[in-house]
């Protein structure tokens, strides 16, 4: 009997042994996928994707980041892509800024080391390293779709088709908010009432152009950006819904820039469509890049509703019907820098028409314009510039041409102090102490505060300066080692937290 309970002992105490055991186990378990799982985010968060919240509106309004609308998106980013590949021109990259090494900006990438880029007219052209002739660097169908800008005001969510068009319209033409209807026999005729402009707000949305409609600091009685009307823009796409009736016969589709006419008249039923392009006298005829290249296209079906779009945009002409491309026709500008040939500046503005015969039902009328590119930021300024970028460096521009501060305008500047000291930082928007807060240098009297390019803040006497002080560099790139990754998406905010919705892709 004592053996038996003995033995009974030792199993009990063996049976309470196992249930700790068990229980450090588990425990041992937890703290090892808890490890793991911290592991596998810390990889996450350095080597594949991270998320950035945008603190300023250089990239609006596709990518949003302002106080005035309250809207500031957080972005995913792919920060294991550029190891793979290098990055191509117009991905919205992230990357380190070589003035202000603490901060994270995000541009598109428009140009690459070797490379001279030159900003003319709005548009990009490329010399490649080691080349001596320029080419236009255009947009993929997918970037211009994400970048191009509405400039069809709304109301309520509507197109108010007459705020943006001088109608004129025969018998019988029916005109209501977004549709127009036509009886057989019937005309009409749509032209933008003024020339195409980079106006600021272009691609707002509604609400957000209100909130812009206030003064602005300092600005009293005028709207804090909807006063800037910016330069005439080049490059649009006209786009519309049509359903050609029994009586239809053509439809126009015109864009006009630099003295220049696109024209693209669609047949309907058995008729022949084609795309011509005429030049007003005294400009050089209009260079193809292949001459030779015809394309046949397609009449409208009658009783079948179409989506046609014709947009000149980076010298190329694209007309698609139902988004399949049936014409695409590059060509090569010459005679119409007003910068190299006066004779064009009173023709270098841009107008869309619109054209109509007989009984359609036209719906869904689209304008838009490309980005315009500033050389220097300013609409006043010139209207061409010439960047060379470093090997193993790029250039990045914000889509917000006309308020970020990127690789044409940046400034390093450089203080040499009596200590022996040299001084480098961000040079931007020498003020006094108290104007302004992101200035770099503040002036304090007899003493400057200035931050570094890693943000450490040094205070001295201007007295302890040499003699032209500071001395600027133009900083025109970014080093390809302060690249930190791709923009995926936007996917904040979202309701309930917010009233707005902001999940896209980012192209």
């Amino acid at each position: 009997m004592e053996a038996a309970r003995a033995d009974a002992t030792v199993a009990r105490g063996g049976a309470g042994g196992g249930a700790v055991g068990g229980l450090v186990r588990v425990v041992l378990d937890n703290l090892e996928a808890l490890a793991i799982a911290i592991v596998m985010a810390l990889i996450l968060k350095y080597f594949l994707i991270e998320a950035y919240k945008i603190p300023t509106g250089s990239m609006q309004p596709g990518i949003m980041g302002d106080q005035h609308v309250g809207i500031y998106d957080r972005v995913l980013v792919n920060k294991l892509v550029y190891f793979l590949r290098d990055p191509e021109r117009y991905e919205v990259v992230v990357f380190k800024n070589p003035l202000w090494q603490r901060q994270n900006y995000i541009k598109r990438a428009v140009g690459f080391g070797g490379e001279r880029l030159t900003l003319r007219n709005g548009d990009v052209f490329v010399t490649p390293p080691g080349g001596d002739r320029e080419a236009i660097a255009r947009k993929p169908d997918r970037i211009w779709k994400a970048v191009r800008k509405d400039l069809i005001a709304r109301r309520d969510g509507a197109a108010d088709l007459a705020r943006a068009f001088i109608v004129e319209q025969g018998e019988g033409v029916s005109l209501a908010g977004e549709r127009v209807v036509l009886p057989p026999g019937g005309e009409v005729r749509l032209r933008t009432k003024e020339a195409i402009h980079n106006r600021y707000l272009d691609g707002y949305e509604e609400e957000w152009v209100e909130a812009y409609s206030g003064p602005g600091p300092g600005m009293p009685g005028r709207g804090l950006y909807s006063h800037l009307t910016g330069v005439e823009v080049t490059d649009a796409e006209l786009a519309l819904e049509v359903t050609p009736g029994e009586t239809a016969t053509l439809l126009v589709l015109e864009i006009r820039e630099s003295g220049r006419t696109h024209r693209a008249e669609l047949a309907v039923g058995d008729g022949r469509s084609l795309v011509l392009s005429t030049v007003a006298d005294g400009l050089d005829a209009v260079e193809w890049e292949d001459p030779g290249a015809e394309a046949t296209l397609p009449a409208l079906p009658r009783g079948v509703t179409t989506h046609v779009s014709f947009r000149n945009v980076d010298d190329e002409l694209v007309l698609a019907l139902d988004d399949e491309v049936v014409l695409r026709r590059p060509y090569r500008t010459r005679g119409v820098d007003p910068d190299h040939d006066p004779k064009t500046r009173a023709t270098l503005v841009t107008h869309a028409v619109l054209a109509a015969r007989g009984g359609f039902t036209l719906e869904e009328i689209a304008l838009w314009r490309d980005i315009h590119y500033l050389p220097d930021g300013d609409d006043k300024g010139s209207r061409a510039a010439t960047f060379s970028i470093p090997e193993g460096e790029m250039m990045v521009l914000g889509d917000n041409t006309q308020n970020s501060w990127d690789c044409r305008q940046w400034e390093k500047g450089v203080w040499h102090l009596a200590d022996g000291r040299v001084i480098e930082g961000n040079y931007f928007s020498a003020n006094e102490k108290g104007v302004n807060p992101e200035s770099n240098p503040a002036y304090d009297g007899a003493y400057i505060e200035y931050r570094n390019l890693y943000g450490q803040l040094y205070r001295f006497a201007e007295a302890d300066t040499a003699e032209g002080d500071p001395v600027t560099v133009d900083v025109h790139s970014v080093p390809r080692d302060f690249l930190l990754g791709k923009a995926l998406a936007i996917f904040w905010p979202l309701p309930p937290f917010s009233p707005t919705v902001r999940l896209k892709w980012v192209r």
